[in-house]
């Protein structure tokens, strides 16, 4: 029958509406009943409906079948849309009133039935629950006929309207599924048939095998597969520099198995999770990227947190870093912050290597500490969101709050400078004072703050530093800010 994988579904399918056609039409009458004249077809794209349709009207001997596409349906002038759904069965009702019984059967296909027969109600111009409103009287007048065989075909169920999915009218529904492995191995028998006949294939290609490795492929897929196999096979043949020319030996030219291998790294079934990809995700990375890994910065204000953020993102040299922070989104709402974000995620899913900087997390929430309020939208959108990313935060206990803080593999405290020899470093690496007068600094800080235990943020003390040099005695206004900044800071704490 050329059908692949759906030897069950077909034989169902006949037995439930279409035996009966092909009794004798006087033993049908003594059963007193009629013949099933709608069905319909349901299942993912590319698993066959159309094909099963196809084969049905030409096992019956019916003439070439009249395919309806949904969308072709609607039409901008008034009732032709509705003309639209009339005129397939014109035909089909003109001939049973003149042959009755002795007319020949009349197909009729409708694909993407989803497409103009939504639940009625919800079309704002009326136009579609019109449609759906003919479409029904059609049907009830069908049951007089029976030279007609409707085939509705959809891979959305739950859009059809219900009274159109009653006894009576489109009665039978049959699931058509992804084919099994038995089935894909039935699939790449028919469609590299002619490849076996006329010995283009190469003995090396086992079915068995390809049929275990397409898990999740539909027919169309596989059909998909086999053809970029074959331009694996073209390729081997065009002369090496040029785009047009073709080698003397292709004649000899065979799909291999390692062209169906080749395939298989470029064709990914539309639907489910490939094993490899799978794979991956339990390893925690991507194929070939960026490990899903991600780190929370939290301390206070100014500890440098955001700096370490950025320095980790320089260095790391990878082809796509992106910072988001609050300040780049003032005036968004919460919905254009969230696409803002989608969109920052998606450029990085198309770059092998990619980091994401998300500072001030707190900020990017909305997150009200008086009325412990935030931003229930963007919240969520980051809870979904995952690949190598750098948050930083001076509200740690708000990500605990919120649950979000166990979405991060890690977290690194950033705390304050607290010792002279960090002082002594950060004055030496942004040559803020003179090496002579770097200690004596710290030392006049310890004395006029009688503590060792410094606490103040390296930003207070890079601003510091640029306030000092405004002055004559560097040093000694460097000791007395940071000393009054220090000493504000116990007020605070204590």
């Amino acid at each position: 029958m050329g059908i692949g994988g759906l030897y069950t579904e077909f034989s169902a399918i006949f037995r439930r509406a279409f035996a009966s056609r092909i009794f004798p039409p006087n033993l049908v009458k003594k059963l007193g009943i009629q013949h099933v004249q709608e069905i319909l077809l349901n299942g993912p794209p590319g698993t066959g409906k159309t094909l099963i349709a196809r084969q049905i009207g030409k096992m019956l001997n019916a003439r070439e079948p009249k395919v309806i596409n949904g969308p072709e349906v609607f039409n901008k002038y008034v009732e032709q849309s509705e003309e639209n759904i009339r005129k397939p069965f014109a035909d089909a009702e003109k001939e049973y009133k003149e042959k009755g019984d002795d007319s020949g059967l009349h197909v009729i296909i409708f694909d993407e039935l989803d497409a103009v027969c939504k639940q009625r109600g919800l079309s704002g111009s009326g136009v579609g629950d019109s449609i759906v409103n003919q479409l029904l009287s059609k049907l009830d007048g069908v049951d007089q006929l029976n030279n007609v065989l409707l085939i509705g075909m959809t891979n959305r169920m739950d859009m059809i309207d219900g009274a159109l999915l009653r006894v009576g009218r489109l009665e039978v529904h049959m699931q058509i599924p992804f084919p099994d492995e038995a089935g894909r191995a039935q699939i790449l028998k028919i469609h590299t048939r002619k490849m076996r006949a006329n010995n283009v294939i190469a003995n090396d290609i086992q079915v068995d095998e390809l049929a275990t490795r397409t898990k999740s492929f539909s027919g169309a897929g596989i059909n998909g597969l086999i053809k970029a196999a074959s331009s694996f096979a073209f390729n081997r043949h065009i002369k090496v520099g040029t785009m047009a020319s073709i080698n003397s030996d292709v004649e000899h030219m065979q799909v291999n198995r390692n062209g169906f291998l080749g395939a298989l790294e470029e064709v990914k079934p539309l639907f489910g999770a490939a094993e490899e990809e799978l794979q991956d995700r339990i390893r925690g990375v991507r194929k070939g990227s960026t490990p899903v890994f991600s780190v929370v910065l939290h301390g206070p204000p100014g500890s440098g947190k955001t700096a370490l953020a950025a320095k980790i993102a320089i260095d790391s040299k990878f082809p796509f870093v992106k910072l988001v922070s609050p300040e780049d989104l003032i005036g968004f709402s919460d919905i254009q912050k969230v696409q803002k974000l989608e969109k920052v995620f998606q450029d990085a899913y198309k770059s092998p290597l990619d980091m994401i900087v998300i500072d001030n997390i707190e900020l990017l929430i909305s997150w009200s500490p008086v009325l412990s309020i935030f931003s229930n939208t963007v919240l969520v959108a980051l809870k979904n969101l995952c690949l190598l990313i750098l948050a930083t935060t001076s509200e740690r206990s708000v990500l605990n709050r919120l649950e979000l803080s166990h979405r991060f593999d890690a977290e690194i405290e950033v705390r304050h400078v607290n010792t002279k020899t960090e002082l002594e470093y950060i004055l030496h690496e942004s040559a803020g004072l003179s090496d002579v007068h770097q200690h004596s600094a710290t030392e006049k800080i310890e004395e006029m703050t009688g503590s060792a235990n410094l606490r103040v943020s390296i930003k207070k003390i890079l601003t510091v530093v640029q306030t000092a040099k405004e002055d004559k005695d560097v040093p000694g206004r460097f000791v007395r800010i940071i000393s009054q900044a220090i000493a504000n800071n116990r007020c605070l704490h204590n």
